[in-house]
């Protein structure tokens, strides 16, 4: 569904999650049987909550989720919802992947944040030390890995979020984006490492820049969306 549809009850102040599943079957398995339970989601919301005042909402296309991306069946997050006339929030949660999601009535909205940038650490000494072929240069040593990574961060660290927006990225799920440097960073980069890598060295670490700077790659800066939720009193 391009747009969630939810409803809400005032006089609960419950919220139903409108889907395609609405309809699906319900599965439990006892004493190694398993057993199919028909059901009909929307129709129980409605009956529960009938003679009450309902009002339908649809979600604005934001959202924030703390601990992983909105896909994953276990992460809790917010979502902004509106009918029309006003715009609020929701609460997502679940306790156990056996409970159904639960929508709760939040008062409050969604503020942007300062977004954050930083690099793939892991997967960058991985590819330096075991799978990047350096000939005809020597491989790089632990101590040459651990201090590019340095002067890497250190390049990151100076550098604003909104300018890796306006290159390539590859985005992840709500939070994290994988972007691009531009060519004034490398060449800071490369700069640096002047002063503390030989003639050689510097030539090896540029190749390995050129192959491996792309949005869906090693270098590829991993850029955090800053959001914060802003409670109504």
């Amino acid at each position: 569904m391009r747009n969630p549809k939810f409803i809400h009850c005032r006089n609960c102040d419950a919220v139903h999650h409108v889907t395609a599943f609405d309809s699906a079957s319900h599965y439990s398995i006892s004493s190694g049987e398993a057993s199919e339970t028909v059901a009909n989601d929307w129709h129980d919301f409605m009956a529960r909550h009938a003679g009450h005042r309902l009002e339908p909402f649809e979600a604005t296309g934001q959202s924030y989720f703390m601990d992983g991306p909105s896909s994953d069946p276990m992460a809790s997050g917010y979502i902004e919802v509106t009918d029309g006339r006003q715009t609020v929030l929701l609460r997502r949660v679940r306790s156990t992947i056996q409970e159904p999601l639960r929508f709760e009535w939040v008062p409050g909205r969604l503020v942007p944040g300062k977004s954050t940038l930083d690099i793939q650490e892991n997967s960058l000494r991985k590819e330096m030390k075991l799978h990047f072929p350096w000939t005809p240069a020597e491989p790089m040593s632990d101590q040459k890995i651990d201090l590019f990574v340095q002067l890497y961060r250190q390049v990151v660290s100076g550098l604003d979020a909104r300018s890796v927006y306006d290159r390539e990225f590859i985005r992840v799920d709500d939070n994290i984006v994988y972007g691009q440097l531009d060519a004034a960073a490398w060449s800071a980069l490369l700069d640096n490492c002047r002063s503390s890598f030989t003639t050689d060295d510097v030539a090896a670490l540029r190749r390995f820049i050129d192959g491996h700077r792309d949005a869906d790659d090693v270098l590829a800066v991993v850029i955090r969306r800053g959001m914060a939720v802003e409670l109504s009193l």
